[in-house]
């Protein structure tokens, strides 16, 4: 039910004060942007991410003002918001909830994704939340995406965006897409990214071939 609703809604709620507090989606063009971004931690200066977080938030931080947030709370916000369209919605809430310490080194785009294969050793999966009582996730993937099962090597979005000239072919044959045609624009963040994903793990697409070259 979570991937159904977040088709019918990509957008981000914190609760904040008691209200909801509505973080609209990027673009598919923004998206890809703060991907980017994230992926260069030498390129997220601290005034970067005020600019993307004032960008980011857009009416929420009218909202947040109207709620008498400070600018702590203002700036958790927006770092939270960052995280959640830049690299994953559990390193997003993970930090909200105070499971990464918002002092370590002051970059966000090294937070840990506890959802992805290998947090709980090599022969994890990945999956669900963690129980910090059990130890367990609430569920797993397919064991061989385990690091300790895994037949290719784990890639980052750094390596997928390298290959967007892939990308922007697949996107065509595919699914019809012509990504120069200004649908970037006007498409949510989760749209290209579930397509970028699917290209990624199909064999015969030029993306996948990319990344994962055939070996002899």
């Amino acid at each position: 039910m979570q991937e159904f609703d977040e088709f019918l809604d990509p957008d981000l709620y914190l609760p904040v004060r008691g209200h909801q507090v509505r973080i609209a989606s990027p673009s598919a063009w923004d998206g890809l942007r703060l991907r980017r971004l994230l992926a260069d931690l030498d390129a997220l200066t601290p005034e970067v991410e005020r600019v993307e977080v004032r960008r980011l938030l857009g009416a929420a931080w009218d909202q947040l003002d109207r709620l008498g947030a400070d600018s702590t709370i203002i700036a958790l916000a927006g770092r939270t918001a960052l995280l959640h369209f830049g690299k994953s919605p559990d390193a997003a809430a993970a930090f909200w909830n105070g499971e990464i310490d918002p002092d370590g080194d002051g970059e966000p785009g090294v937070a840990v994704d506890t959802s992805a294969p290998g947090y709980l050793g090599p022969d994890d999966p990945g999956g669900g939340p963690v129980d910090p009582a059990s130890g367990l996730r609430a569920w797993f993937n397919p064991p061989e995406m385990a690091p300790v099962n895994a037949i290719s090597p784990t890639l980052s979005w750094r390596e997928v965006l390298a290959c967007w000239r892939d990308i922007e072919l697949d996107m065509h044959s595919a699914y019809g897409v012509d990504v120069n045609s200004g649908v970037l624009h006007d498409r949510p963040w989760r749209w290209l990214e579930v397509r970028i994903r699917d290209l990624a793990s199909s064999p015969g697409t030029r993306l996948h071939r990319a990344i994962l070259p055939p070996t002899v």
